[in-house]
């Protein structure tokens, strides 16, 4: 990092370096405005990759006052230069409106540009214009094939888009098992839109064996990242789903929910075009406006490389800021950080702090709620950031046993094999029909 006992970089792509590793906080450091002004620097000799990078830190307000006018102003310098990135860029903020004037034909032609290049997001943005049954240029096929090509790539949201399609016959046979292994591949990345569609397939039994145990884990999952669909599945059957509605260009909002749920949609990229960069601005303005939900997803971005790259700084930094307002998930997963040394040295007393902290907050689902106590009872057990306490173990571990957490019955089943049969079995079979193949063993052994 740069620092007064350290050379100054001098070529455009020493600049870029350092300036990577300041946005990232790669050297334990994070400092956005040293970034964003050796990305300015950069850019301003011509290197295109560096315009690129400013343009993000313009739209994300990253090191500077957000502004999509000098985002676009840079999108297009790179677009004069050939670059694909800066070509998907400015067609989300020309489809969008956002500071220039709104133009699909021109999205249409940029994100051509970028999507015959390569770029996954181009081509998860064109399928969602073609998808579009009010704009004008509705064409199932070329919105299939372009989501299928972003499929190809490993690309969430274009696996989603692709999904909904299967599921719903559009321009193809319908296949709810094809949706279904689609959502679930979109999900594994974080994708919050595919959790709750995936969980309309377990609920309703189409394409999956139907599960309620399971779907409603998804919601779960979902509503933890603050959907409000997702919160009103828990409580009612809503039944199949629409149809895709798209929408370029979502409202701008004051209240931090409202902005939470704008940089969701911007995140997931399946009602308006994709961009984690506007994303996470609208994330960050319900974080600042106090969302402990905002902070989560934040940090879960930032942990998980979730269309970004992964940074441990600003993950910790977010977290850390849920976790001292109470919030349990974020606190859970700073201890789990500090349990692994990720991003820093391990400190399994911090990390075990942060554990409990989780297991009392009273606001958290049962998931996340068992998943604390299992981490609690894990680290009692094991002597891990405490002396060890089997018998105080077994309690925490019981706990979240009777929440449904498989591991915990596996190990408070163990531990009390010893002490309480009857319950241990009890909690042995819970976890063997979970698919506890353990549990299945111990108690086969036990006829």
């Amino acid at each position: 990092m740069i620092s007064s006992g350290k050379r100054r970089p001098k070529s455009a792509s020493e600049m870029i370096r350092q300036a990577d590793l300041w946005r990232i906080g790669a050297d334990g450091d994070q400092n956005y405005v040293q970034a964003f002004q050796l990305y300015k620097k950069a850019a301003s000799r011509g290197n295109v990759r560096a315009m690129f990078l400013l343009g993000t830190m313009f739209e994300s307000g990253h090191g500077t006052k957000q502004s999509y006018r000098e985002a676009a102003k840079w999108y297009d310098r790179g677009c004069e230069e050939g670059d694909i990135d800066c070509a998907a860029a400015i067609a989300f903020l020309s489809e969008a409106g956002l500071g220039v004037k709104r133009s699909r034909s021109y999205a249409i032609e940029m994100n051509e540009r970028a999507a015959t290049a390569g770029n996954v997001r181009a081509e998860n943005n064109l399928g969602l214009i073609y998808l579009d049954p009010d704009g004008g240029d509705l064409n199932l096929h070329a919105a299939m094939t372009w989501f299928q090509k972003g499929n190809i790539s490993g690309f969430a949201p274009a696996q989603v888009n692709l999904g909904r399609m299967y599921q719903r016959g559009m321009n193809v046979n319908r296949s709810c098992g094809t949706a279904a292994v689609l959502f679930k591949r979109a999900a594994r990345q974080g994708n919050t839109g595919s959790k709750i569609h995936l969980a309309r397939l377990y609920r309703l039994g189409l394409g999956v064996d139907r599960s309620e145990t399971v779907a409603r884990h998804l919601f779960l999952e979902a509503a933890r990242w603050g959907s409000s669909g997702a919160r009103k599945e828990l409580e009612e059957d809503e039944g199949e789903p629409e149809g895709p509605k798209y929408c370029a260009t979502l409202k701008r909002a004051e209240d931090p929910q409202s902005q939470l749920e704008i940089g969701l949609a911007y995140l997931d990229g399946i009602c308006t075009g994709q961009s984690v960069y506007t994303a996470v601005y609208w994330l960050e303005q319900a974080a600042k406006g106090g969302s402990e939900t905002a902070m989560y997803v934040l940090g879960q971005i930032y942990e998980n490389g979730i269309c970004l790259e992964k940074s441990p700084a600003s993950a910790a930094k977010w977290y850390r800021w849920g976790a001292d307002r109470g919030h349990g998930p974020c606190a859970y997963n700073l201890a789990y950080m500090y349990e692994n040394g990720i991003g820093g040295p391990k400190d399994p007393e911090k990390a075990l702090a942060l554990y409990r902290k989780a297991s009392e907050d009273s606001s958290s689902d049962e998931d996340a709620l068992s998943d604390a106590l299992f981490a609690v009872g894990s680290m009692m057990l094991r002597g891990n950031g405490t002396e060890k306490d089997p018998a105080g173990a077994a309690e925490v571990l019981s706990r979240s046993a009777e929440l449904g957490h498989a591991g915990a019955q596996l190990l408070a089943g163990k531990i009390l094999l010893a002490s309480d049969r009857g319950k241990a079995v009890s909690f042995l079979k819970r976890a063997a029909e979970q698919g506890d193949e353990e549990a299945a063993k111990i108690l086969s052994e036990m006829e």
